[in-house]
């Protein structure tokens, strides 16, 4: 029973290492900034265009959060980028899906 008891502490203290270690390095490997929800995300932008990347496999209509009224929604394919006009001075916040 003691060589059992001592087999399953082994075990239990390697997977908390080895979780311990997998959460570490993913931790790390996360961006700076959070993530936006959904398929459409801001892949940069500059005066008066932003560019919205689709990174779902499918087809999805999204526009950007501004300050004021938003863009209308454009098309955008699976995994393509597409550029929408922005009025002088606006600053995307961020994409959604319309």
């Amino acid at each position: 029973m003691t060589r059992l008891r001592s087999l399953f502490a082994t075990a239990a203290t390697v997977v908390l290492i080895t979780g311990a270690t997998a959460a570490g390095s993913a931790t790390a490997a996360e961006p700076a900034q959070p993530r936006e929800p959904g398929c459409a995300h801001v892949l940069g932008y500059g005066s008066g265009w932003a560019d919205i990347y689709n990174e779902c496999g499918y087809t999805v209509f999204a526009s950007v959060e501004v300050d004021g009224f938003d863009p209308p929604c454009i098309q955008i394919g699976p995994g393509a980028v597409a550029t929408i006009g922005l009025e002088p001075g606006d600053t995307p916040y961020y994409a959604y899906e319309c």
